[in-house]
């Protein structure tokens, strides 16, 4: 579980429930994460919500996410509306866009909670 996205993550190595690698996070925001040096492609950016996130390794600089997401759901997530470096820290309407992506909201009619890993709620 995640209590809090610090900058002392950045560099940290993302990897899936099975600890597949995914990436390196390369940005840091309270929403979530910019990643680069994605794994299988050299060049190129994703990004993360934090409600992605199943904990982290302080000891081996790792941040597992939850099941179910895997490296094709993070190549596939949407990009920042903007094309400016900084841009993903911007944008709300984006964020939310990228929490239904990864399948992080309840569908509509049943609520709009962030849809929470056990071990975080």
């Amino acid at each position: 579980m995640l209590d809090e996205i610090t900058m002392d993550l950045l560099g940290f190595q993302v990897r899936d429930a099975e600890a597949r690698p995914i990436g390196e996070v390369e940005g840091i925001r309270a929403d979530g994460f910019r990643l680069h040096r994605l794994h299988g492609r050299g060049i190129g950016h994703a990004f993360l919500p934090a409600a992605a996130i199943a904990g982290v390794d302080r000891a081996t600089n790792t941040i597992h996410l939850v099941p179910g997401i895997g490296l094709d759901t993070v190549l596939d997530a949407p990009q920042p509306p903007d094309g400016a470096a900084d841009a993903w820290r911007k944008s709300p309407h984006w964020w939310a866009d990228l929490l239904g992506h990864y399948g992080l909201f309840e569908t509509e009619g049943r609520g709009n909670e962030p849809v929470l890993h056990p071990d975080q709620s």
